[in-house]
Order: C-alpha cells, then sequence, then structure tokens
C-alpha cells in the first residue's frame, strides 16, 4: 500500500512540473484539479482513469462561471450574441485575479469597461485588458467632481469608506494615504460613457459602498440582464439582507449567493 501511494506521489510531482512548464506557454493550460488528487492521497485511494482538469475560473468564488452560465443560457433562450453585449466592472482592482468579467473576455469575447480608482493600477489593466477601456474614477452617489479615496497597503482593500480600509482583516489592512480621485455617478457610466441597454452584466465590487450605489442607479432606464454586488456583511451587519430587499423591489431576483458574492436576474428576463 505505501510502495503504490509513494508511486502515486512521485507521479503527481511529475505531472506538476509538466503542467508548470506548460503554464508557461499558454494562456490557459491544462492543469490537474488538485481538489480531487489532494482527496484521493489523503484517503489512500487510486487516481481517477481519466485525468480531471480545474475549470477555469479567475473570479473569488467561481462567480464568473456562474454568471457566464447564466448569460449563455439567456443568449441560448432570446438568440442575441454575446459578443454584441457589454459589461461593466465597477472596482477593477488586477486585470485577472478576482476579476469577474475576464473570463467572459476570455470565452465569450465580450467587451466592456473596468473603473479602478488607484491610478497606480491603471497602466498594469490596461496592458493586461487591451480590449476593454479602462476608466479613471470612484464611483459614488453625490453630485462631486472629486471624491477622497483610502489606498490600503492591500491594493484590493482600498475604498472610499476608510474605516472599511482600517477594519478589514483584523488589522491586516491599513492606509498608506488619501488621495482625491475623479468622482464617477452610475448612470453616467451606464449611459454616457457606455452603451446602456447593451450592458447585461454589472458588477460591483466597492469594499463596502455596494449598496449605496445600486440605489444609485435609475433602473427604470439601465437593466442589466445581471447584477453582482459584494455585499461585506462582516463590516455592514445584514447588508446581504439589504441588498436582497433593495434589488427585489426594482424587480431582481436573488439567482446565486457565493461566500463573498450575490448574484440577482431581472425577471423580464429569467
Amino acid at each position: 500500500m505505501m510502495k503504490e501511494y509513494l508511486k502515486q506521489k512521485l507521479m503527481a510531482l511529475k505531472r506538476r512540473i509538466k503542467y508548470s512548464l506548460l503554464a508557461q506557454r499558454s494562456i490557459a493550460p491544462w492543469i490537474p484539479n488538485e481538489f480531487v488528487y489532494s482527496a484521493c492521497r489523503y484517503s489512500k485511494m487510486h487516481f481517477p482513469d481519466i485525468p480531471v482538469g480545474a475549470v477555469e475560473h479567475y473570479s473569488q468564488c467561481g462567480e464568473d462561471l456562474i454568471v457566464r452560465g447564466l448569460l449563455k443560457a439567456i443568449a441560448m433562450r432570446t438568440g442575441i450574441s454575446l459578443k454584441e453585449k457589454l459589461f461593466l466592472e465597477v472596482g477593477g482592482n488586477h486585470a485577472f485575479a478576482t476579476s469577474s468579467s475576464y473570463l467572459l473576455s476570455r470565452t465569450c469575447e465580450m467587451k466592456g469597461a473596468i473603473v479602478e480608482a488607484n491610478e497606480k493600477l491603471i497602466p498594469d489593466l490596461k496592458r493586461g485588458r487591451p480590449n476593454d477601456e479602462i476608466i479613471y474614477g470612484a464611483v459614488q452617489d453625490q453630485d462631486v467632481t472629486h471624491v477622497a479615496f483610502s489606498i490600503s497597503n492591500l491594493s484590493e482593500i482600498s475604498s472610499i469608506d476608510s474605516k472599511f480600509v482600517a477594519n478589514w482583516g483584523q488589522g491586516r489592512s491599513r492606509e498608506v494615504t488619501r488621495i482625491q480621485v475623479p468622482a464617477l455617478r452610475m448612470n453616467d457610466l451606464l449611459g454616457n460613457r457606455m452603451r446602456g441597454d447593451d450592458v447585461v452584466y454589472l458588477s460591483i465590487d466597492v469594499e463596502g459602498m455596494d449598496l449605496l450605489l445600486l440605489k444609485d442607479i435609475d433602473f427604470a432606464r439601465y437593466r442589466p440582464w445581471i447584477v453582482q454586488a459584494e455585499p461585506s456583511d462582516y463590516h455592514i451587519l445584514g447588508n446581504s439582507k439589504s441588498i436582497c430587499e433593495y434589488m427585489d423591489s426594482v424587480g431582481y431576483q436573488l439567482m446565486a449567493a457565493t461566500d463573498v458574492n450575490l448574484i440577482f436576474c431581472d425577471r423580464k428576463i429569467v
């Protein structure tokens, strides 16, 4: 039994080396699903005869897979081509890591816009997402030209909400600096910066401000098929419930809830 176990560990190591080399030459190589193989090793079971690969995704908890499945189902039912539709990602940060839209770009040929308030991240976003519009600014709900933005030592946690930055991760996040950035509004983005009727997927991830931005959207004019938001219940108690109640009031049905995000669909579409 031990001999067989060591043999499988050696085979797994060879596979890891092979796929590591492949990864250097390909955007999305075939790589093993380590959850399956780790469970086999832990239980001292043989590996499956047919190799089990990991599924390509870039979002925090597989939200992009859920969204892509919903979009493809709607497109299949309506006969609408996703290539002709747009996404809007508010709170971009990184071109690929935790991205809610990159999978749609890669596998559905969709294009869209990514909004980011940390100016230092803009060059990498433009380099990694050359087919999408990168918009510099912070989206909020007031008629102002600029707004204070707290830059965290962890760039993903930067926010208009300085308390969010200070409280995140039990002290792991801290404010490095606070800067003034261009202030943006949701309806202006949807109506003037983009073709509002063609935006079928809206993702909002602005560290504690998501409900405020949802309430700032004129849903009578703009109806994305799918809306995704991060409630951050650890920072705002009961925020998931508040977001669900508000989205229900404007005609959106909760379709999925991951450990991090809520995903809604327009009832008129589903």
